[in-house]
């Protein structure tokens, strides 16, 4: 059964303080404005508490200073008024007392017998003009129209004889004091406005360095491990600073040693190796994948021909298209063998169509060099001639070697194949187990021709095999743009070098 409305708990004020102000707030909020205006409240709320205790007091030292001159005109009236009172001087009373009001600073006069009925009186008096208990009678209106009424005892010989009441308009009082509390105010709002610009100015200060680590991961997120902190200081934030420093020195180190170890295994399992060094140890596991080998027909009697720095860079710009192909299918470089390039498919990274992209790059490879030849014939350079063989099965992958070193490779019958396919394939031949034709998946795509049996060393029965003649129209396209790539760098690196 639902709950009724009653039921419902009831949100909290601060709850509903939250929800508020929440759709005035910004989404982003910077530092330095949230310190600002912090500390400009707090200093707001402290100057305007000091003004009012200031004012008050202020204002409190003024009312007693005409309190006390309010009391000392009326005692001084009393004093004088004695003896004509005893007298029953009616004029000199009255004299007295006009002469009293004539005085600007005093509004009105009266003197009252021992009854308190009024004798004599002159200028303002109160509503109820009978003497009170109370020394001082406030009334009047608000403002410049209020007025204080003091009154003082006529006594003659501690006998009461009469009693005296002078009245003072408040004019003065008021005006001066809301001249005070003006000049407060007006000096808060001053002193206010420059505390606030002086604590933004503050705040900016001290929320630089966050700015600064701001811009700083911003640049590592971005790839820019060299960005540094130039800034030092001997706070906790100085100790982040060197901290975010020590730590992007660290991650480039890493990231240099990672750009290193990547030219001499594959991208992936240098990624594998860097994210998980301590778990870098010997083993393998079973996988199925596809290996290719290319490998150089007549390498041996070229190389007795060549000084070795051509034979170096000669190997180095055949192998940088391999390398051109195997990237273009998702392949690995397992390793160079002096003339031999050894290509993995699905490992270390599972590619689920290993199989065909491994053919893909086979094909890729024989019409790279072959354009890569016609560019080198060219340039009066020396060309050379790739054989190709390849194998799809289960292999196994993994660290092999011995604990000081250790090599991420594939091995196993599957392989073994595959570069036995290599050694009987011709030049620009592409030389493929027919088991991989046999593949559904595969037959369609491919465009093979039956080779043939062939006895393989190592096995009693002999091998079928195919020759890889190309791929689908739509692969081969694909193709062809990367090798025109290719091309068009290879000659841009040499105008380059040339020029």
């Amino acid at each position: 059964m639902p709950a009724s409305p009653s039921d419902q708990p009831k949100a909290s004020w601060k709850e509903r303080f939250d929800a508020l102000i929440q759709p005035y707030i910004p989404e982003y909020f910077p530092v330095a404005w949230k310190m600002g205006l912090s500390i400009s409240a707090l200093i707001l709320m402290g100057m305007t508490l000091l003004a009012i205790i200031l004012l008050n007091n202020q204002l409190q030292r003024m009312r007693d200073q005409a309190d006390s001159f309010g009391n000392a005109i009326a005692t001084q009236l009393a004093h004088t008024a004695r003896e004509p009172l005893l007298a029953d001087d009616r004029f000199l009373l009255k004299v007295h007392i006009n002469n009293l009001v004539r005085s600007n600073s005093i509004a009105g006069a009266a003197l009252f017998n021992r009854e308190g009925a009024p004798i004599d009186q002159a200028g303002v008096q109160p509503p109820s003009s009978a003497p009170s208990s109370a020394e001082v009678r406030r009334w009047g209106g608000a403002g410049e129209d209020a007025m204080s009424t003091y009154f003082a005892p006529v006594r003659v010989n501690e006998n009461l004889a009469g009693s005296v009441a002078v009245t003072l308009s408040d004019r003065s009082i008021t005006l001066a004091q809301r001249q005070v509390r003006n000049t407060l105010i007006t000096a808060t709002l001053a002193m206010g406005l420059v505390a606030i610009i002086a604590s933004f100015l503050i705040s900016r200060r001290l929320a630089q360095p966050i700015h600064n680590l701001l811009a700083a991961t911003s640049a590592m997120r971005k790839g820019d491990l060299q960005y540094r902190i130039q800034e030092r200081r001997n706070d906790e934030i100085g100790h982040l600073i060197e901290a975010y420093n020590g730590m992007a020195h660290d991650m480039l180190e890493k990231d240099q040693v990672e750009r290193v170890l990547q030219r001499f295994v594959s991208p992936s399992v240098a990624r594998k190796m860097m994210a998980n060094l301590d778990q870098v140890t010997l083993g393998g596991r079973d996988v199925n994948a596809t290996v290719v080998f290319a490998d150089i027909v007549g390498f041996t009697r070229l190389s007795e021909s060549l000084a070795p720095e051509a034979v170096a860079e000669m190997l180095n710009v055949y192998f940088d298209a391999i390398t051109t192909a195997s990237n273009f299918y998702r392949g690995t470089i397992d390793k160079y063998m002096g003339d031999c390039a050894m290509l993995v498919f699905g490992v270390p990274e599972e590619d689920s169509e290993h199989l065909f992209h491994g053919l893909c790059c086979a094909v890729m490879i024989q019409r790279l060099v072959a354009r890569l030849n016609q560019y080198r014939d060219a340039r009066g350079l020396t060309t050379v001639e790739f054989r190709i063989g390849m194998n799809s099965g289960a292999m196994l992958a993994g660290n092999l070697g011995s604990r000081e070193r250790m090599q991420y490779t594939v091995v196993g019958d599957t392989v073994n194949l595959a570069s036995r396919l290599s050694n009987m394939a011709g030049a620009g031949e592409i030389i493929a187990a027919s088991p991989m034709m046999a593949n559904p998946n595969i037959g369609s795509r491919v465009r093979a021709t039956e080779y043939g049996a062939m006895r393989v060393r190592g096995r009693q029965e002999p091998v079928g095999t195919f020759r890889v003649d190309g791929v689908h129209a739509l692969s081969e396209t694909l193709m062809e743009q990367r090798i025109a790539q290719f091309l068009a760098e290879i000659s841009a690196e040499a105008d380059r070098a040339s020029s």
